[in-house]
This record gives structure tokens, C-alpha cells and sequence, in this order.
């Protein structure tokens, strides 16, 4: 059953429209700060009020009703027994949809009411149907970023659980950084793809169990500029988000990093977070060339690189926070059923 909500000062209208209106789910409120409550709480699928009200005009109600952020859709049709046209021209300029003159004529109450409720259903219904497609969209772009990132993954025989665990952890330090949801779920998904670079690589140097000589360093170096080239001309914002974090990853606070040797605030936010992610992964990981560390020297390994490899306000949130980087890592890290 539709809801409408009538906010209007005279109790004799108020009784009349809802014995009119019987059909609908009737609620009421005989002044305007009671009316925007009840529209908070209720959330008819529209509302009728009276413009000449004390206290608060129905046009103030109206405005407030606007910037409410969940009442702010809902359809207001004003009730006036004012003459003339610039009230209406206040009235629709504050957003309302429709008038109804008193005294009121049943059947042109019934059929605008309705047309009204009908008009907000429909809109809303749309609405929900565009977010449904909107989320299916964005689900499957998170999977599509997540297979073409773990194709560098399997190329260098590294566990696809890296990119997620390396996306959460990024998450965490960007709220731990006072981030909104939208931003640091931005974040999470670009870093994903901060070593797609790697496809360029030859398996020889992926997957070398020793050492890599000089040249092999050089060409393994070359995988956060390849993984730039990949992204940068992308007109999507998250893509281009994603080639700086695939650029600047493995620079350093101190300037001894790659590929530019950028210094300090020089590299990007998202770069500085996402290199204390990866490394903090893949030290606690296992790899070709080394065994996994212990979850203490992993600590003291931030705690002495603090200020020169890492931003040491971002690498002491990791340290503050470092049980709860622990169980988030074993709990990416565990096998599913």
C-alpha cells in the first residue's frame, strides 16, 4: 500500500483527506518540523502541504525537505486556497510537483494523487533497476581487473591471493589515512594491477631462484614503467589511478628507488601506500627466490625502514595497526573449500 503524508495545520483537513484518501496508508503531521521528521522516518511516496502554516511555511518545509538527503526524491504537491499564479511559480521553483486549490475537489484529488504515486513508483523502480545494473557493471569490472592482473601473477608463478591481499591492505592504510569509502575502495581496486608490468618480463627472470645478475635487475626493474605505458592512456580515472600506482610502487621516501629515484612527498599518496602493501606482503610470502619471513622480523624490518625506504606516517599506521595487518594477511591467505 502507497503512504502519503500530509503535513497541514487545520485538523478538519487533515480528517477529510485522509477519509479521501482511505485507499493509501495515511500519516499526518500539523506542523513543518514534525512533517520533516516524519517524512525521514516514513518515507511516503508523496506528500501534500499546506503552504500557509505558522510557525514554518510550507514553502520553508518544501526547501528543507529538498536538501534532506532521504526525503529529497519524494513528490510534494502544495495544498493553498491562495489566488493567482506567483505562488505557484515560488512553489514549483522549490521543487514541488503539483498544486490542489481548497476547498478540494474529491475526484481531481484522487486522480492527481494518483498520478503522482504512480509517476514516484515508477521512477523509483527504474531507479533500482539502474543500480542493480550499475553494481552488476562494477562487479564485473572488479573481475575483469582482478583476471588480467593475475595473469602477470601466474607469469611469475606468484599466488593470485598476492593481488588481494595487497588491494585490502591498501584499503586499510587509506582509511587508517582518514580516506572516505568511495576513495579507498578506488585505491583497493587500482592497486590490483600495480605489477601487470610484469607480462613484459621474460619467465627466465620472474622465476630465477638466485640472484638476478645486473642486466636481469635492469629488465626487472623496467616492469613499473611497462605497467605505466600499459595504463596511462586509458579515459578511465581508475585505470589512470592504477598507472601511477604501477609507476611509483617501488620508488622510496628516501629517493633510492625506481624508476625515477622520486624523494619523499615527490611520489603519489597512492604510490607511497602501495609500497608499504606489497612489501609487507611479500615479505610474510613465500617466493622463488626466498623463504617467508617471520612475522617479527617483518615488524622490525618497517620499524628500521621507517623514514628511508617507506612514508613513515604510513608505514607507522602499518605498526600501530600490525595485529590487525597480521590477521587480515592470514585470513586473504587461507585456502577456500
Amino acid at each position: 500500500m502507497a503512504k502519503i503524508l500530509v503535513i497541514e495545520d487545520t485538523p478538519e483537513y487533515i480528517e477529510m483527506l485522509s477519509s479521501l484518501l482511505n485507499e493509501y496508508e495515511v500519516y499526518a503531521a500539523k506542523e513543518g518540523k514534525k512533517g520533516i521528521l516524519l517524512a525521514e522516518t516514513v518515507l511516503p511516496d508523496l506528500i501534500l502541504l499546506d503552504i500557509n502554516m505558522p510557525l514554518m511555511t510550507g514553502y520553508e518545509v518544501c526547501r528543507r525537505l529538498k536538501l534532506n538527503e532521504k526525503a529529497h526524491a519524494i513528490p510534494v504537491i502544495f495544498l493553498t486556497a491562495n489566488d493567482g499564479s506567483d505562488f505557484e511559480e515560488i512553489g514549483f521553483n522549490l521543487g514541488a510537483v503539483d498544486f490542489i486549490s481548497k476547498p478540494f475537489h474529491a475526484k481531481v484529488l484522487k486522480a492527481r494523487v494518483k498520478t503522482h504515486i504512480a509517476l514516484y513508483q515508477l521512477q523509483s523502480h527504474l531507479q533500482e533497476e539502474v543500480n542493480d545494473k550499475t553494481e552488476e557493471v562494477r562487479k564485473l569490472n572488479h573481475e575483469m581487473t582482478y583476471l588480467a592482473a593475475s595473469i602477470a601473477e601466474l607469469k611469475s608463478k606468484e599466488t593470485g591471493q598476492h593481488l588481494r591481499r595487497v588491494a585490502e591492505f591498501c584499503y586499510l592504510l587509506c582509511k587508517f589515512l582518514g580516506h572516505d569509502e568511495a576513495e579507498c575502495e578506488k585505491i583497493k581496486m587500482a592497486s590490483v594491477l600495480h605489477d601487470i608490468g610484469k607480462v613484459g618480463i621474460s619467465d627466465e627472470i620472474l622465476n630465477k631462484p638466485s640472484k638476478l645478475d645486473a642486466t636481469e635487475w635492469k629488465m626487472m626493474q623496467s616492469h613499473s614503467l611497462l605497467g605505466y605505458t600499459m595504463l596511462v592512456d586509458s579515459e578511465f580515472a581508475l585505470m589512470q589511478l592504477a598507472a601511477t600506482i604501477a609507476l611509483e610502487h617501488h620508488e622510496r621516501w628516501d629517493g633510492k628507488g625506481y624508476p625515477y629515484g622520486k624523494k619523499g612527498e615527490e611520489i603519489s599518496l597512492v604510490g607511497r601506500i602501495c609500497a608499504v602493501a606489497d612489501v609487507f606482503d611479500s615479505l610474510l610470502d613465500r617466493r622463488v627466490y626466498k623463504e617467508p619471513w617471520e612475522e617479527k622480523v617483518v615488524k622490525d624490518y618497517f620499524m628500521t625502514m621507517s623514514g628511508s625506504q617507506f612514508d613513515p606516517t604510513i608505514a607507522n599506521l602499518l605498526l600501530e595497526n600490525f595485529d590487525m595487518f597480521i590477521y587480515t594477511w592470514k585470513s586473504l591467505n587461507r585456502p577456500k573449500d
